[in-house]
């Protein structure tokens, strides 16, 4: 199967006001898909930036010393201070974050890790638009919004378009909303830590439980499969699967690195597997579905994504598919 090819846009917001928005677009391929709009917007800051005075690294230094263990700090010489200064890290801040609530699509802010030690201006536009997703803050620099599709499993980018940059926006509601939740559990938290303390120094301590060698194995094709090692992921999974029969996770893991191989027979079997074990598994519904469009059984992955929706009414993913399905299918076939 070919590599995945895709373009997506993104939003460019000056802090000099003079300037207007930009829409943007970003190629990408399979191979580059996360690091792509970093690398462009560490480019970006890079040729606006100016040099840093004595005084402004000299502050930043102090500020990376500060993020050290205290034993560290001693074992720091000046030269690895200097390049860790150099290195023009991209902050990136999640105005909505991408929970399984919004089906796993977030958009994020991303600003210059450096902006403060250069004070670089105020950018209006952008605080406004991050008071108005529930985040009280004052941005400095020029600064990037875009979407994203992260499950933990998928990543995808997404499109974030200028019209979309509006106090009214449907996705700035759901993140003040978000946000707002996030300060009221979080306020919460704090009496709840409190009290667990209190508990946690009366209770025995608690055990370490060892991973089963089924789950090391599964573990190991974890790790494979997040460097990109596919083959050798299905072969640790395999090994989970042959220590334990009914380890639906690996089954499910398998099943993605099958599709990422373009392996969708091998998918569909792995997924009917989970689902045998756990009928209601979304992730192993939306792998089947995936791997039934490619079989062009269209009428079974529809069924599949209604099925989706039934367990999770606003799963986007499902939503968008059963519309496509729907149209393509016709009334007849679709129903």
């Amino acid at each position: 199967m070919p590599g995945k090819k895709g373009t997506f846009k993104f939003v460019y917001i000056p802090a000099d006001v003079s300037e207007p928005l930009e829409q943007l677009t970003q190629d990408y391929t399979d191979q580059n898909e996360v690091e792509c709009l970093i690398n462009r917007i560490k480019a970006h800051f890079k040729s606006r930036k100016p040099g840093k005075s004595a005084e402004q690294a000299a502050r930043q230094r102090e500020q990376l010393l500060v993020l050290l263990p205290p034993e560290q700090r001693d074992k720091i010489d000046e030269s690895m201070l200097s390049s860790a200064a150099d290195l023009g890290m991209v902050e990136n801040i999640a105005l909505l974050s991408n929970s399984r609530d919004n089906g796993f699509i977030g958009v994020n802010m991303y600003c210059d890790d450096e902006a403060s030690f250069v004070d670089a201006a105020l950018n209006p536009r952008a605080s406004e638009i991050a008071y108005c997703c529930g985040k009280q803050m004052q941005v400095q620099g020029d600064v990037f919004l875009a979407r994203v599709f992260d499950n933990e499993d998928e990543f995808q980018r997404l499109d974030f378009t200028l019209r979309e940059v509006s106090s009214g926006a449907p996705w700035v509601k759901d993140a003040f909303q978000q946000n707002e939740q996030k300060k009221r559990a979080d306020s919460a938290g704090v009496v709840l830590q409190r009290m667990q303390q209190d508990r946690q120094q009366k209770a025995p301590p608690a055990q370490v439980q060892e991973l089963t060698p089924a789950e090391a194995e599964k573990e190991s094709g974890n790790a494979a499969y997040k460097k990109g090692e596919y083959k050798k992921a299905i072969e640790h999974y395999t090994k989970a699967i042959e220590l334990k029969s009914t380890l639906a996770s690996a089954f499910n893991n398998r099943a993605m690195a099958h599709l990422k191989l373009g392996q969708v027979s091998e998918a569909q079997a792995d997924c009917n597997s989970v689902l045998l074990l756990q009928p209601g598994n979304v992730k192993a519904l939306l792998r089947r579905a995936s791997a039934r469009e490619v079989l062009h059984l269209e009428r079974q992955a529809l069924e599949d994504y209604q099925a989706i929706l039934r367990l999770e009414p606003k799963n986007k993913e499902a939503k968008q598919k059963c519309e496509l399905l729907q149209s393509s299918l016709g009334p007849d076939e679709g129903a």
